[in-house]
């Protein structure tokens, strides 16, 4: 069911889907090209794509609190909701890649990346604390919050819009921000990690409906999960990408 506090027409949610993904993909390519900024990429083109969205929001007459980013009714409910998300999520996630792997064949050709620099994005975190803390604060401000409110919140609620007279169209708009979500981390993860992510993307859209549409068990289970990834590898207990 699509929710009506959301609702744009067709050709509204046709350019907010055009210039949010529109900058997310062009600025993104080009930033992957410059030597000195390539590793950051990622985070760049997702605060730049947050931007347009922010301000197609409100030049729609909508905000985030709509897409639900609002005070949460219950902090006992809100935490319970967030341990559902956190082991779903990873859980998925581990179950997607090893799927993956097992389906294209050799893990090396499942994991790789599009250019061989992008898989040492994270070289230099072992043991490295400022590294680490950075890419901790990395974890929250983009993984957390704006891959959440982007993905999960906007695009979703773009593409439901845009698709409302066909079948099914809330499931449709759920698997085409997760496409989105996967394609987002192909570049350092290869075509394993694109079918993990978009896995989670799509758990994620529908934890998001069962829990009423509020983002903030999303937000911080992501954060939370990424959090326990790169505390894994900065204390060497993981492999880096």
């Amino acid at each position: 069911m699509t929710d009506s506090s959301t609702t744009v027409t067709k050709t509204t949610a046709l350019i907010d889907l055009a210039l949010i993904i529109g900058v997310l993909l062009i600025a993104k390519t080009a930033l992957l090209n410059v030597e000195a900024v390539w590793a950051y990429a990622g985070p760049i083109s997702l605060l730049l794509a947050l931007v347009v969205a922010s301000w197609r929001l409100k030049a729609g007459g909508h905000s985030w609190r709509d897409l639900g980013v609002q005070r949460p009714k219950s902090w006992l409910w809100l935490a319970i909701q967030t341990v559902i998300a956190l082991i779903v999520t990873i859980g998925v996630g581990i179950l997607a890649q090893s799927l993956a792997v097992s389906v294209i064949g050799e893990a090396s050709e499942a994991t790789q990346a599009i250019d061989a620099r992008f898989l040492g994005r994270f070289d230099n975190l072992p043991g490295n604390l400022p590294v680490y803390l950075f890419w901790l604060t990395m974890a929250w401000v983009i993984g957390g919050f704006t891959e959440e409110m982007l993905f999960r919140g906007a695009l979703f609620s773009r593409f439901e819009s845009l698709l409302a007279d066909l079948p099914l169209a809330v499931i449709l708009a759920i698997f085409c921000q997760a496409i989105l979500f996967g394609q987002q981390h192909y570049y350092y993860q290869g075509l394993a990690g694109w079918v993990a992510t978009a896995a989670i993307a799509v758990v994620s859209g529908l934890l998001y409906l069962a829990f009423k549409r509020n983002l903030w068990p999303l937000i911080i289970s992501h954060g939370l999960s990424n959090t326990i990834g790169l505390t894994a590898l900065y204390l060497g207990a993981m492999p880096t990408p």
